[in-house]
Formats: structure tokens, sequence, C-alpha cells
């Protein structure tokens, strides 16, 4: 059995001691790729710096030089010096100052493929699908047991529990994560889904790399559902972002997307209520004078037809009286016609007595005796008989003997 016994912080206090007096590790660069980089609102920063093998946990603190040179995947020279954080035991980089020295290789290869799938169209807003405003059936591609899917359920329980939610169990970190992915995504498309949000928590791009893979971007390129995607944190960005048909900065953004607030909608209900009833209320009154203005034109219209009725039935009558008057005188002088003719009816005047004298030669009327000569043959007819007589004497007065 060994014969040193340390406690945690003897052992901690120990190695802290050990490395400040190593004067390698007092004053010395780190050169490496950031990853997992961190800035909370203290102006600290903290990150990671790593090689093919390893990795070294490492703080800037905000007195320090260098800052606008971190970012996930670039190369940089740290100078600083090793230490211990004694409370949790971690052995860390305090850097002082940072150089860049180009971007890391996974940045890369991030660029590259940006480049690639840009040119192929991949990113084109054009061909990107609206997201539905109320969808009712929602999938979800992400790990069932990590805290990304509880935020997400928290928000739509809280925001429009009505939401149908179809989790895709997925492994986002790890060599077999994008084909997990890529799973979820073809499987959720055979069903009957109005949105698939695609979700995970913020990481190194180590940790996000699946979503940088070129298969997996294509996978979300040809899906026939609109996709979200919601990975890491507001200042990670990766491949499936640039794909997708929406970028939400978090999961938990994604989740507001995708559930509309239950009480705003409840408001917009009311309101449009009562936009209906005013626009009810409106068109009611509209028809009410719309009737009204009728019905004085039918009254109207009524009052003008009387009293056009009581115009035509007066003319009418008077037509009638003009008519029956002048039917009275045309009656009138046809019983005068008639007693004139009654006087010229050859009967009645041969009844009297009276004898109708003609010249034998021609058959004529004699009116006067200036028409007849001595020696004329005449003709003296009544009704029945006709007597022939020659003229033989011619009176001065007028009269005529004959034989």
């Amino acid at each position: 059995m060994p014969d040193i016994t340390f406690t945690p912080s003897e052992l901690t206090n120990y190695i802290y001691k050990k490395i400040n007096q190593d004067k390698y590790l007092n004053s010395f660069q780190l050169i490496g790729e950031v990853s997992n980089l961190s800035s909370p609102p203290s102006g600290h920063h903290y990150f990671a710096i790593k090689d093919d093998e390893s990795l070294i946990k490492c703080v800037l603190f905000s007195r320090g030089s260098g800052k606008e040179n971190l970012k996930d995947g670039n190369q940089i020279i740290a100078e600083g010096k090793m230490s211990v954080y004694q409370p949790r035991g971690e052995i860390q980089f305090i850097a002082e100052a940072i150089h860049s020295q180009g971007e890391g290789t996974l940045q890369q290869r991030f660029e590259e493929l940006k480049s690639s799938l840009e040119a192929q169209g991949l990113f084109d807003e054009s061909r990107k699908r609206e997201i539905p405003k109320m969808p009712k059936k929602v999938g979800i591609v992400t790990s069932k047991t990590g805290s990304v899917i509880q935020d997400i359920i928290n928000v739509i329980q809280r925001r429009y529990p009505n939401l149908k939610l179809v989790i895709a169990d997925t492994r986002v970190q790890g060599d077999e994560a994008a084909k997990s992915i890529i799973e979820s995504i073809s499987s959720l498309n055979k069903l009957d889904i109005d949105v698939i949000v695609l979700a995970r928590g913020g990481g190194s791009i180590e940790d996000l790399w699946p979503f940088n893979e070129e298969k997996v971007a294509r996978e979300i390129f040809k899906s026939k559902i609109p996709i979200i995607s919601a990975i890491g944190h507001e200042t990670d960005f990766t491949i499936s972002d640039l794909v997708a048909d929406l970028r939400a900065p978090t999961p938990s953004a994604a989740a507001e997307i995708i559930s509309p607030d239950i009480d705003y909608l409840n408001e917009l209900i009311l309101l449009r209520t009562r936009d209906l009833e005013i626009s009810f209320n409106t068109i009611l009154e509209n028809l009410k004078n719309r009737f009204f203005i009728s019905m004085d034109r039918i009254i109207n219209y009524k009052i003008e037809t009387s009293i056009n009725n009581y115009k035509i039935n007066s003319l009418t009558n008077e037509i009638i009286n003009i008519f029956d008057n002048n039917l009275n005188e045309i009656k009138y002088k046809l019983k005068n016609y008639e007693i004139s003719l009654n006087h010229l009816d050859v009967n009645k005047i041969f009844s009297k007595g009276f004898f109708l004298t003609q010249l034998k030669s021609d058959k004529s009327i004699i009116k006067s005796f200036k028409n007849i000569k001595k020696g004329d043959q005449i003709l003296v007819s009544n009704l029945n008989e006709t007597l022939e007589a020659e003229t033989i004497k011619i009176n001065d007065k007028g009269s005529t003997d004959g034989k």
C-alpha cells in the first residue's frame, strides 16, 4: 500500500503548486483549433483548444486580448500558462493573448461543403416552403432522453396543448448520428405530418457535425414535408440550418413557431367575434335601410299606380261617353236617313196616285214638258201598269194632250 494519502483538495493544491513551479508550464504557446466556445455576459470566454487526438480546456478572462479571434473551428496560437481550477480539480489553460492562425480542419470542410451545396441550389429561398401557421401534427427529430425534447414539450403544453407530437427518437451526436437523422426524416415523411422540427442542444463544432454532413443536407432537401432546423444555440450555424425551410435560433424558439399561443388565439377569436358582430350589425342595418327604402318605393308605386289607374279609368269613361254620344248621333242621322228614304219609296209614291212619265224612245224620265214635243211617244206607268200615249198638243201652261 502507498505511503502517501491525499484528500481531493490536498491533491489539487499539490498539482497547482507543481504546475506553478514548472517554468515551461508558466509561459508557453498552445496551438490548436477552437472548440465549444462560450461567452457569458461576464466578459470571460470559455473554450477548448484541440488537435486530432486531445483537447485542453481554456479560459480567456475579460482583461485578455485577441478575443475577436475566438471562433469555433478557428486555428489559433494562445499565449498563457497552465493552471488548476481547484474547486473541480480541472486542469485548464489560462490564455492571456489569442492570435489567429486561420480556419481549422472542420471549419474548412464546412465552408467547402457550404459553397458546393449553395452552387447546386440547395439553399435557394425560392424553393423553401411556408411553415403552417396552425399545424395539427408535428414530427420531432431529436433524442427522447435529452433535455431538448422536454423543453419543446413544455413550450407546447404552455402555448397550445392540443398540438399532437410524433417524436422520432434519434441519435444527434456521434458516428451513427447522421444515419439516424436521415432515417428519422425519411420515416416521418411517410406519415401524415404537417411540419418536421430538427432539434438539438448546443455544443462544439464536433458535437454538431452530424448536422453538417452532406447526406443529411440532401435528405432535408428532398423532404416533402417542411422542415424547421433548430440546432444548438443562436450563434451556432449548421448546413442543416441553410437547407431547411426555416431556421429557429433554439429548439424552444422552434416550439414557439409551431405552437400558436392559446391565450393569443382566444383573444384573436374574441376580436374576430366582435368584428363579425359589427359586420353583422352593419349588414343588418343596411338591409333594414334597403328594406324601408324598398317599401317606400312599393308604397309610392302603389299610390302612383292607383293614381294612374284612376286616370286610365277616367279616360276610358270619357272615351266611352264620346263613343256613346257619337253613336247616338249616328243613330239619329240614320233615323233621319230612314225617314228620307221612306219618302222616296216608289211604292208609297205610286200609292198616292203619282205616275212615272218616260219618253218611249230612250226611257228617259220626263221632268218638264219642255223636254217633249208634239208627236212624241210617251210611257205613263204606275206600280202595276204602263200606258202608251202620243203627244197631240202642248198647252201654253205646260199641259199636254195625248191620245
